[in-house]
């Protein structure tokens, strides 16, 4: 099992602003004691470079206590389902 980092940027698109982006992530990989992959809330956009389309990339402290962190799970979910790319990096 190899791991993945996912981040997701929500806010407005189509319109040319960035003002209300806000950027989540997570590791999905190997824990101890667990014969299944997890997925761990990190840091946004951590690996990225600044750039205004990411807005506000939140700290893992931020994301935790975020009213969208619920809607971000929504999403990773829907990507490690349906990704078969994502899904092969994975479980390799």
């Amino acid at each position: 099992m190899h791991e993945t980092w996912i981040d997701a940027i929500f806010g407005t698109w189509g319109e040319n602003r960035v003002d209300d982006h806000l950027t989540f992530g997570c590791r999905v990989g190997p824990v101890a004691n667990s014969p299944a992959p997890a997925a761990t809330l990190v840091d946004g956009g951590a690996a990225t470079p600044d750039d205004p389309m990411f807005g506000q990339k939140l700290s893992r402290e931020q994301g935790l206590s975020h009213p969208r962190l619920a809607e971000f799970w929504k999403v990773v979910d829907t990507i490690l389902e349906h990704d078969a790319l994502v899904r092969r990096h994975l479980y390799g």
